[in-house]
C-alpha cells in the first residue's frame, strides 16, 4: 500500500456521498499532490483505477485502511460518530470534517472536534 498526501474516506448515502467525491476528485486535482479516494462502496472489486494524480479504490481492508490514514499528512472525512470513533481507534487526532449537510448531529460533532484542533470544512467550501 502507498503512502498519500492526502486521503478522503467517504462515506454516507448518495446524493450527498457522490456529490462529496466528485468534489473531493477535484480539489485533489488542483493540488497536484498524491492522493486516495476510498470510496466507501464494499464490492469484489477492490482494484486501484487512477484519475491523474488522485487513486481511487471502492474500500480498503481495516489494515490498508489503518495503514493509508495513519501515514496521511492530510485525512478528508465526514464527521459522524462511527467515522469520528474509527478515527480515535487509530489514535488520530487531527483531520479535516466535512458534515453531511442537513446533519444537524455531524454538524455539531464537527463545531465540537474544530475545538480540539480538527479542522471543518463545509461540502460547499471545497
Amino acid at each position: 500500500m502507498n503512502i498519500y498526501k492526502n486521503v478522503a474516506v467517504i462515506s454516507g448515502l448518495d446524493p450527498h456521498r457522490s456529490i462529496l467525491q466528485d468534489k473531493l476528485l477535484r480539489f485533489f486535482s488542483d493540488k497536484n499532490e498524491e492522493s486516495l479516494i476510498v470510496e466507501g462502496r464494499p464490492s469484489n472489486d477492490i482494484s486501484l483505477r487512477q484519475q491523474g494524480n488522485v487513486d481511487i479504490v471502492s474500500h480498503l481492508d481495516d489494515s490498508d485502511l489503518a495503514f493509508v490514514v495513519q501515514n496521511a499528512d492530510n485525512i478528508y472525512c465526514r464527521s459522524g460518530y462511527s467515522t469520528l470513533m474509527d478515527l480515535y481507534a487509530l489514535g488520530i487526532n487531527r483531520a479535516t470534517l466535512i458534515p453531511t449537510p442537513g446533519q444537524t448531529e455531524q454538524e455539531y460533532l464537527a463545531k465540537y472536534f474544530a475545538q480540539k484542533g480538527f479542522d471543518v470544512m463545509m461540502q460547499w467550501e471545497i
